[in-house]
């Protein structure tokens, strides 16, 4: 069941950084097709309007190319991608 996006406007900004830090983190170098659903579905699932598909679409094609996504420099990108890099790893190495 999806998520209520959250109503403030920095909220939701470092929601939808999260949201791509975790996709590039999962997704990393995937196919562009394969990024764009994940992708997608993360934004949905977090209650998020769907979003421009320029945007998507551009956005998947960064992630695939193994990129980082900022979606707003005042969010401090490295902690976000530190964090979610840290619990990507962590999940690994629980599922092994």
């Amino acid at each position: 069941m999806p998520e209520d996006a959250p109503q403030d406007q920095h909220e939701r900004q470092q929601l939808l950084q999260r949201i791509t830090a975790q996709v590039t983190a999962d997704h990393s170098g995937a196919d562009v097709d394969v990024v764009r659903d994940a992708l997608s579905g993360a934004i949905a699932e977090h209650g998020f309007p769907e979003q421009p598909q320029k945007w998507v679409d551009d956005t998947a094609g960064e992630i695939s190319q193994g990129r980082h996504v900022v979606v707003d420099r005042e969010l401090g990108i490295d902690n976000e991608l530190e964090e979610t890099q840290q619990e990507s790893e962590q999940s690994i190495e629980e599922s092994r």
